[in-house]
């Protein structure tokens, strides 16, 4: 029987090309060369105490805070999922209201289910042409915070998986006006602040910021790190935190990897900056395409977009006859190239500095001969329903007797359970929403179009999780 080993190794092996994550692309030429079995260690005699560092670790977070213009930082090994829960647990009661961008990631959601939390959502606004999110408008993140005094955080994603940027800097005087804490999902933005890239929310005035390493930087998957600037958070129970929803026993491995990449991030800037003139050719290439097109720049002062990453490179065949998913596919089957992830309107290839020449040739040979094929205009893409009705909380609802719906019958039930696509993993419908008959239609739609709904526990897919005897008495006082 194959083991996960030699089916780690066959694909390495492949020729498959990595347009997605982790970052440092697999790319042993540049990467160094380290014994890895020897280097894996526990807390002995000068390894340090990630939980209570007081030598080498404190060291090299201190050395991270520095690099990224934090107050104070720390090592991440849950990777951002830890470090997400460990921010809102930190800076909120159970009860208490927050403010949420709706294409959160779904470890904030796991979140606020875990603190009991109520959540005020906030929908980023709608980039049409590409049908995609864009920013977080801060007027309305204003008018929410007027209507509802009693929200105690306000949680965003910027960057998105797109790359698209909000208004971090007046985002968080909005907050602290009322006293409160920012918390940015800074995911997808380890490399900010490098020539040509964004500022980071570290240094727009965001309280909490929280990094994956392995997303954009050379790391190994699972790392992160969390910045804290301000005083609106609680540092000693936010270091508590860190320590329950991290592993007592952290991966020196894991951790020597996020300390390499603030080395290269310190001593790479030449590095850093023929990527971006790189990514500008490359962009510019693409955008001599017929059919197939990149957003950029472009963006930036429409839809609450304040900055875009140019590292995500958005292939969009909105309006044609190829769909997302079945550009993702032909790059992958046809041309050997893996992308991260696929959309109904567009396939997504991040990009990262370790990526090499011949990775970035053979993209742009495949997406000539595929512009090259016909490409009639088809009818416009659906938009995805609003949020649903909050008639429980995520908890009530988690906690509630629950009974199977065939999905046909669910509109105006309770959903039990999440929906989304993975990734980028922010739910469609999570659970204590009342579910419309115009969502169901739309995951028919997504399905029929090749996408897989995740978060259903039926295997067969045919029912969703429904709370049981709850026709949608609203019980929260939740504005969605």
């Amino acid at each position: 029987m194959e083991n996960l080993k030699d089916k780690l190794c066959a694909y390495s092996e492949s020729g498959v090309y990595p347009f997605h994550m982790p970052g440092h692309k697999r790319n042993t030429d540049s990467m160094p060369s380290w014994k890895l079995w020897q280097m894996d260690v526990t807390e002995v005699e000068g390894t340090d105490n990630l939980h209570h560092a007081e030598g080498i670790l404190k060291e090299a977070m201190e050395r991270a805070a520095r690099l990224f213009g934090a107050d104070r930082s720390w090592f991440l090994v849950n990777g951002s999922t830890g470090g997400i829960l460990s921010a809102i647990a930190a800076v909120v009661k159970p009860g208490d209201t927050v403010l949420v961008a709706r294409n959160c990631h779904k470890s904030v959601y796991h979140a606020i289910f875990l603190n009991h939390l109520k959540a005020i959502y906030v929908q980023p606004e709608w980039i049409e042409e590409y049908h995609m999110a864009g920013g977080i408008e801060p007027q309305r993140i204003e008018e929410l915070l007027k209507e509802n005094p009693q929200v105690r955080a306000v949680i965003l994603t910027s960057p998105t998986y797109e790359g698209i940027v909000s208004d971090i800097g007046r985002l968080s005087e909005l907050a602290h006006e009322r006293r409160i804490p920012l918390i940015v999902d800074e995911a997808h933005g380890a490399h900010f602040n490098q020539a040509g890239f964004p500022v980071s929310a570290v240094r727009k005035g965001a309280d909490i910021v929280i990094q994956s390493t392995h997303k954009t930087l050379p790391a190994l998957t699972q790392t992160g790190l969390l910045h804290v600037n301000g005083t609106l958070v609680d540092r000693e129970r936010l270091q508590e935190l860190l320590a329950v929803y991290q592993t007592s026993s952290p991966s020196y491995v894991l951790m020597t990897s996020i300390d390499y990449a603030l080395s290269f991030l310190e001593r790479g800037q030449a590095a850093m900056t023929s990527y971006e003139k790189k990514l500008l050719q490359v962009r510019e290439e693409i955008n001599r395409l017929t059919h197939i097109r990149i957003p950029g720049r472009e963006l930036v002062g429409k839809n609450a977009v304040y900055d875009v990453d140019n590292s995500k490179l958005i292939l969009s065949v909105c309006g044609k006859n190829l769909n997302g998913r079945q550009l993702y596919e032909l790059l992958r089957t046809r041309y050997g190239l893996q992308c991260e992830m696929a959309m109904e309107s567009y396939a997504l290839a991040m990009t990262s500095v370790m990526d090499t020449e011949e990775g970035y040739e053979r993209l742009l040979h495949a997406l000539k001969e595929i512009d090259c094929g016909e490409a009639e205009d088809v009818h416009e893409l659906s938009h995805m329903p609003d949020t649903g009705e909050a008639v429980l909380t995520i908890a009530d609802a988690f906690y509630a007797e629950k009974e199977a719906c065939p999905r046909k019958h669910a509109a105006g039930r309770i959903s039990g359970e999440y929906l989304y696509l993975y990734p980028p993993g922010a739910p469609f419908l999570v659970p204590g929403e009342r579910i419309s008959g115009e969502l169901m239609e739309r995951m028919e739609e997504l399905e029929k179009a090749g996408f897989e709904i995740q978060g259903l526990s039926d295997e067969t897919k045919t029912d969703i999780l429904v709370v049981k005897g709850c026709q949608g008495q609203n019980t929260v006082d939740v504005d969605s």
